[in-house]
Protein backbone atom coordinates (compact mmCIF):
# COMPACT_ATOMS: atom_id res chain seq x y z
CA UNK A 1 0.00 0.00 0.00
CA UNK A 2 1.36 3.49 -1.10
CA UNK A 3 1.81 6.23 1.52
CA UNK A 4 -0.97 7.90 -0.60
CA UNK A 5 -3.41 5.44 -0.18
CA UNK A 6 -3.05 5.51 3.94
CA UNK A 7 -5.51 6.87 5.65
CA UNK A 8 -4.54 9.67 8.54
CA UNK A 9 -5.26 6.89 11.01
CA UNK A 10 -2.58 4.40 9.51
CA UNK A 11 0.20 7.14 8.76
CA UNK A 12 -0.32 8.18 12.70
CA UNK A 13 -0.19 4.55 14.15
CA UNK A 14 2.78 4.39 12.08
CA UNK A 15 4.71 7.81 13.47
CA UNK A 16 3.36 6.64 16.94
CA UNK A 17 5.47 3.25 16.51
CA UNK A 18 8.67 5.34 14.93
CA UNK A 19 8.51 7.31 17.91
CA UNK A 20 8.41 4.84 20.36
CA UNK A 21 11.35 2.98 18.93
CA UNK A 22 13.19 6.12 18.60
CA UNK A 23 12.76 6.44 22.64
CA UNK A 24 13.71 3.13 22.66
CA UNK A 25 16.81 3.06 20.91
CA UNK A 26 17.88 6.36 23.07
CA UNK A 27 17.18 3.81 26.07
CA UNK A 28 19.15 1.51 24.80
CA UNK A 29 22.07 3.73 23.99
CA UNK A 30 21.90 5.81 27.65
CA UNK A 31 21.59 2.56 28.94
CA UNK A 32 24.90 0.61 26.87
CA UNK A 33 26.75 4.38 27.99
CA UNK A 34 26.06 4.08 32.24
CA UNK A 35 27.39 0.38 31.37
CA UNK A 36 30.64 1.80 29.82
CA UNK A 37 30.89 4.29 32.66
CA UNK A 38 30.27 1.51 35.41
CA UNK A 39 33.15 -0.89 33.90
CA UNK A 40 35.61 2.08 33.21
CA UNK A 41 35.42 3.66 36.17
CA UNK A 42 35.48 -0.39 37.98
CA UNK A 43 38.92 -0.69 36.04
CA UNK A 44 40.05 2.60 37.12
CA UNK A 45 39.12 2.20 40.97
CA UNK A 46 40.86 -1.33 41.12
CA UNK A 47 43.87 0.59 40.14
CA UNK A 48 43.35 3.45 42.37
CA UNK A 49 41.78 2.23 45.72
CA UNK A 50 41.21 -0.92 47.91
CA UNK A 51 39.16 -2.70 50.20
CA UNK A 52 36.05 -0.56 51.48
CA UNK A 53 37.71 2.65 49.71
CA UNK A 54 37.07 1.21 46.10
CA UNK A 55 33.62 -0.43 47.20
CA UNK A 56 32.40 3.28 48.63
CA UNK A 57 33.81 5.13 45.41
CA UNK A 58 31.66 2.10 43.25
CA UNK A 59 28.85 3.42 45.44
CA UNK A 60 29.31 6.64 44.16
CA UNK A 61 29.15 6.30 40.81
CA UNK A 62 26.14 4.21 40.74
CA UNK A 63 24.55 7.00 42.52
CA UNK A 64 25.88 9.36 40.25
CA UNK A 65 24.44 7.30 37.05
CA UNK A 66 21.18 6.72 38.56
CA UNK A 67 20.40 10.25 39.56
CA UNK A 68 21.86 11.50 35.87
CA UNK A 69 19.74 9.13 33.77
CA UNK A 70 16.52 10.21 35.99
CA UNK A 71 17.17 13.57 36.74
CA UNK A 72 16.39 12.56 40.17
CA UNK A 73 17.16 15.72 43.19
CA UNK A 74 18.57 13.07 45.07
CA UNK A 75 19.19 9.80 46.34
CA UNK A 76 20.24 6.73 48.60
CA UNK A 77 21.94 3.56 48.11
CA UNK A 78 22.37 0.46 50.41
CA UNK A 79 24.65 -2.67 50.40
CA UNK A 80 23.29 -5.53 51.63
CA UNK A 81 25.41 -9.03 52.54
CA UNK A 82 23.75 -12.32 52.04
CA UNK A 83 21.64 -11.91 55.08
CA UNK A 84 20.40 -8.89 53.84
CA UNK A 85 22.48 -6.53 56.54
CA UNK A 86 23.14 -2.94 55.23
CA UNK A 87 27.08 -2.85 54.93
CA UNK A 88 28.10 -0.01 53.65
CA UNK A 89 25.78 3.28 52.53
CA UNK A 90 25.34 6.71 50.83
CA UNK A 91 22.38 8.60 52.12
CA UNK A 92 20.73 11.24 50.27
CA UNK A 93 20.99 13.80 53.51
CA UNK A 94 24.84 13.34 53.51
CA UNK A 95 26.81 12.74 56.43
CA UNK A 96 25.24 11.45 59.56
CA UNK A 97 26.28 10.34 62.97
CA UNK A 98 26.84 6.49 62.66
CA UNK A 99 24.02 6.00 65.66
CA UNK A 100 21.64 8.06 63.98
CA UNK A 101 22.56 6.65 60.37
CA UNK A 102 21.84 3.13 61.93
CA UNK A 103 18.17 4.08 63.00
CA UNK A 104 17.51 5.75 59.60
CA UNK A 105 18.38 2.67 58.04
CA UNK A 106 16.17 0.15 59.84
CA UNK A 107 13.44 2.53 59.78
CA UNK A 108 13.65 2.74 55.87
CA UNK A 109 14.20 -0.97 55.76
CA UNK A 110 11.30 -1.78 58.09
CA UNK A 111 8.57 0.56 56.81
CA UNK A 112 10.11 2.58 53.67
CA UNK A 113 9.57 1.88 49.91
CA UNK A 114 13.78 0.24 50.12
CA UNK A 115 11.82 -2.44 52.90
CA UNK A 116 9.70 -2.87 50.45
CA UNK A 117 11.53 -3.22 47.34
CA UNK A 118 13.94 -5.65 49.63
CA UNK A 119 10.95 -7.68 50.29
CA UNK A 120 9.50 -8.27 46.95
CA UNK A 121 13.02 -8.12 45.07
CA UNK A 122 11.53 -6.16 42.31
CA UNK A 123 11.30 -2.40 41.12
CA UNK A 124 8.89 0.30 43.10
CA UNK A 125 7.77 3.33 41.51
CA UNK A 126 5.51 5.83 43.70
CA UNK A 127 4.22 8.80 41.47
CA UNK A 128 3.32 10.92 44.83
CA UNK A 129 4.68 10.04 48.03
CA UNK A 130 1.46 11.30 49.83
CA UNK A 131 -0.62 8.85 48.29
CA UNK A 132 1.58 5.81 48.79
CA UNK A 133 1.96 3.89 51.76
CA UNK A 134 5.20 2.53 50.46
CA UNK A 135 6.97 5.82 51.13
CA UNK A 136 8.18 6.90 54.70
CA UNK A 137 9.05 10.29 55.48
CA UNK A 138 11.67 10.74 58.05
CA UNK A 139 12.29 12.87 60.72
CA UNK A 140 13.98 16.09 60.22
CA UNK A 141 14.24 15.34 56.51
CA UNK A 142 16.12 18.37 54.71
CA UNK A 143 14.66 17.82 51.13
CA UNK A 144 11.05 17.41 50.35
CA UNK A 145 9.81 14.00 48.01
CA UNK A 146 7.10 13.52 46.48
CA UNK A 147 8.03 10.94 43.72
CA UNK A 148 10.54 8.05 44.89
CA UNK A 149 11.95 5.50 42.26
CA UNK A 150 13.12 2.00 44.06
CA UNK A 151 15.44 -0.02 42.32
CA UNK A 152 16.95 -3.71 43.42
CA UNK A 153 20.25 -4.78 42.59
CA UNK A 154 19.94 -7.99 41.94
CA UNK A 155 22.38 -10.77 41.63
CA UNK A 156 20.28 -13.86 40.59
CA UNK A 157 17.65 -13.90 44.10
CA UNK A 158 20.31 -12.11 46.33
CA UNK A 159 19.50 -8.45 46.72
CA UNK A 160 23.24 -6.78 46.32
CA UNK A 161 21.65 -3.14 46.77
CA UNK A 162 18.98 -0.94 46.62
CA UNK A 163 19.27 2.29 44.87
CA UNK A 164 16.26 5.20 46.07
CA UNK A 165 15.91 7.63 43.69
CA UNK A 166 13.56 11.04 44.45
CA UNK A 167 12.31 14.36 43.14
CA UNK A 168 10.42 16.63 44.91
CA UNK A 169 7.63 16.94 41.96
CA UNK A 170 5.32 14.08 41.57
CA UNK A 171 5.25 12.07 38.96
CA UNK A 172 8.67 12.95 38.28
CA UNK A 173 9.58 9.36 37.42
CA UNK A 174 7.95 7.84 34.53
CA UNK A 175 7.83 4.07 33.85
CA UNK A 176 10.39 4.71 30.67
CA UNK A 177 12.73 6.01 32.98
CA UNK A 178 11.94 2.68 35.60
CA UNK A 179 12.59 0.76 32.76
CA UNK A 180 15.96 1.77 31.90
CA UNK A 181 17.10 1.85 35.64
CA UNK A 182 15.79 -2.05 35.52
CA UNK A 183 17.74 -2.46 32.78
CA UNK A 184 21.08 -0.57 33.88
CA UNK A 185 20.54 -2.31 36.91
CA UNK A 186 21.95 -5.54 35.97
CA UNK A 187 25.50 -3.62 35.01
CA UNK A 188 25.53 -2.27 38.53
CA UNK A 189 24.79 -5.70 39.93
CA UNK A 190 27.84 -7.17 37.91
CA UNK A 191 29.78 -4.51 38.86
CA UNK A 192 28.99 -4.73 42.92
CA UNK A 193 29.34 -8.18 42.99
CA UNK A 194 32.63 -7.97 41.70
CA UNK A 195 33.96 -4.84 44.31
CA UNK A 196 32.09 -7.15 46.95
CA UNK A 197 34.18 -10.48 45.56
CA UNK A 198 37.34 -8.32 45.23
CA UNK A 199 37.25 -6.65 48.71
CA UNK A 200 36.26 -10.03 50.37
CA UNK A 201 39.43 -11.46 48.62
CA UNK A 202 41.89 -8.36 49.53
CA UNK A 203 40.35 -8.66 53.40
CA UNK A 204 41.16 -12.56 53.49
CA UNK A 205 44.68 -11.66 52.36
CA UNK A 206 44.95 -9.16 54.47
CA UNK A 207 43.90 -11.32 57.65
CA UNK A 208 46.31 -14.16 56.36
CA UNK A 209 49.21 -11.65 56.14
CA UNK A 210 48.63 -10.30 59.85
CA UNK A 211 47.99 -13.68 61.17
CA UNK A 212 51.49 -14.84 59.60
CA UNK A 213 53.45 -11.69 60.94
CA UNK A 214 51.94 -12.34 64.21
CA UNK A 215 52.74 -15.73 64.49
CA UNK A 216 56.51 -14.82 63.43
CA UNK A 217 56.31 -11.65 65.47
CA UNK A 218 55.24 -13.18 68.47
CA UNK A 219 58.31 -16.16 67.90
CA UNK A 220 60.65 -13.03 67.48
CA UNK A 221 59.32 -11.15 70.63
CA UNK A 222 59.67 -14.01 73.05
CA UNK A 223 62.89 -14.42 72.06
CA UNK A 224 64.24 -11.01 72.23
CA UNK A 225 62.15 -10.20 75.01
CA UNK A 226 62.80 -13.50 77.33
CA UNK A 227 66.66 -12.50 76.90
CA UNK A 228 65.73 -9.66 79.83
CA UNK A 229 62.77 -11.36 81.56
CA UNK A 230 61.21 -14.54 82.43
CA UNK A 231 58.28 -16.87 81.18
CA UNK A 232 56.31 -15.46 83.57
CA UNK A 233 56.30 -11.73 83.06
CA UNK A 234 56.21 -12.28 79.18
CA UNK A 235 52.00 -13.06 79.49
CA UNK A 236 52.17 -9.34 80.94
CA UNK A 237 53.77 -8.12 77.96
CA UNK A 238 51.66 -5.79 75.18
CA UNK A 239 51.76 -6.62 71.69
CA UNK A 240 51.43 -3.96 68.89
CA UNK A 241 51.59 -3.88 65.01
CA UNK A 242 52.76 -0.26 63.85
CA UNK A 243 52.33 1.72 60.37
CA UNK A 244 54.86 4.09 59.40
CA UNK A 245 52.45 6.99 60.20
CA UNK A 246 52.62 6.23 63.60
CA UNK A 247 49.10 4.28 64.04
CA UNK A 248 48.40 1.68 65.72
CA UNK A 249 47.27 -1.60 62.83
CA UNK A 250 46.75 -3.67 66.34
CA UNK A 251 47.32 -4.02 70.01
CA UNK A 252 46.29 -6.92 72.05
CA UNK A 253 44.22 -6.80 75.32
CA UNK A 254 47.35 -6.65 77.66
CA UNK A 255 48.62 -3.32 75.67
CA UNK A 256 45.12 -1.68 76.02
CA UNK A 257 44.75 -2.54 79.50
CA UNK A 258 48.46 -1.37 80.47
CA UNK A 259 47.50 2.36 79.21
CA UNK A 260 43.80 2.66 80.65
CA UNK A 261 42.51 2.51 77.02
CA UNK A 262 40.56 -0.06 75.43
CA UNK A 263 40.62 -1.64 72.10
CA UNK A 264 38.96 0.70 70.40
CA UNK A 265 40.14 3.85 71.57
CA UNK A 266 43.83 2.60 71.51
CA UNK A 267 43.13 1.56 67.59
CA UNK A 268 41.52 5.12 67.00
CA UNK A 269 44.52 7.25 68.49
CA UNK A 270 45.73 9.64 65.73
CA UNK A 271 49.44 9.14 66.94
CA UNK A 272 50.61 6.50 69.16
CA UNK A 273 53.39 9.52 70.53
CA UNK A 274 50.13 10.05 72.89
CA UNK A 275 50.88 7.42 75.17
CA UNK A 276 54.10 9.13 75.57
CA UNK A 277 55.31 11.91 77.89
CA UNK A 278 56.19 15.32 76.37
CA UNK A 279 59.60 15.10 77.47
CA UNK A 280 60.12 11.75 75.80
CA UNK A 281 58.03 12.45 72.05
CA UNK A 282 60.82 13.45 70.35
CA UNK A 283 63.09 10.84 71.37
CA UNK A 284 60.51 7.79 70.84
CA UNK A 285 59.51 9.68 67.58
CA UNK A 286 63.25 9.95 66.23
CA UNK A 287 63.47 6.20 67.29
CA UNK A 288 60.29 4.97 65.13
CA UNK A 289 61.24 6.93 62.60
CA UNK A 290 64.90 5.61 62.15
CA UNK A 291 63.57 1.80 62.54
CA UNK A 292 60.53 2.34 60.00
CA UNK A 293 62.77 3.58 57.37
CA UNK A 294 65.06 1.08 57.79
CA UNK A 295 67.89 3.28 59.02
CA UNK A 296 67.64 0.80 62.25
CA UNK A 297 66.79 -3.10 62.40
CA UNK A 298 65.13 -3.19 64.87
CA UNK A 299 63.23 -0.59 67.60
CA UNK A 300 64.38 -0.88 71.32
CA UNK A 301 63.88 2.10 73.77
CA UNK A 302 62.53 3.15 77.05
CA UNK A 303 60.31 5.91 78.62
CA UNK A 304 57.85 7.42 80.17
CA UNK A 305 54.75 6.28 79.15
CA UNK A 306 51.04 8.67 79.31
CA UNK A 307 48.20 6.37 80.35
CA UNK A 308 44.80 7.76 79.78
CA UNK A 309 44.40 9.42 83.12
CA UNK A 310 47.55 11.26 82.43
CA UNK A 311 49.28 9.28 85.00
CA UNK A 312 52.98 8.16 84.09
CA UNK A 313 54.61 4.87 83.93
CA UNK A 314 58.10 3.44 83.08
CA UNK A 315 57.89 1.41 79.87
CA UNK A 316 60.29 -0.53 77.47
CA UNK A 317 59.50 -1.03 74.00
CA UNK A 318 60.83 -3.67 71.25
CA UNK A 319 60.20 -4.00 67.55
CA UNK A 320 60.91 -5.54 64.38
CA UNK A 321 60.74 -3.70 61.21
CA UNK A 322 59.14 -6.09 58.33
CA UNK A 323 56.55 -5.89 55.54
CA UNK A 324 52.90 -6.41 55.61
CA UNK A 325 50.81 -5.65 53.07
CA UNK A 326 53.05 -3.93 50.65
CA UNK A 327 53.84 -1.40 53.96
CA UNK A 328 56.48 -1.41 56.03
CA UNK A 329 55.61 -1.76 59.68
CA UNK A 330 57.23 -2.12 63.07
CA UNK A 331 55.73 -5.55 65.21
CA UNK A 332 56.74 -5.81 68.65
CA UNK A 333 55.98 -5.86 72.55
CA UNK A 334 55.90 -3.14 75.56
CA UNK A 335 56.48 -4.14 79.45
CA UNK A 336 56.08 -1.80 82.02
CA UNK A 337 59.44 -1.47 84.04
Amino acid sequence: MSDRNKSYEQLMAEVALLRRQVIKLKMTKMAFDAQHQLMRTFATTLQAARGTLMVRAMLQQIVTIGTKLTRAESSSLFLLDAHGVVTESILARGATLRGQKQRLIGQVLDKGLAGWVYRHRKLGLITDTIEDERWLTLPNQPYTVRSALGVPILMGKEVLGILTLTHSQPGHFSPESAHLMQITAESMALVLDNARLYHERQQQELDLELKQAQQKTTAQSRQSVTQSFSEKEFSRIGMYILFGEGNFLYVNPRLAETFGYTFGELISLESVLELVCLDNRKFVEQQIYSCIQGQTKNLYCRFKGQRKDRSLINVEVYGNRTKLYGRFVIIGALRVI
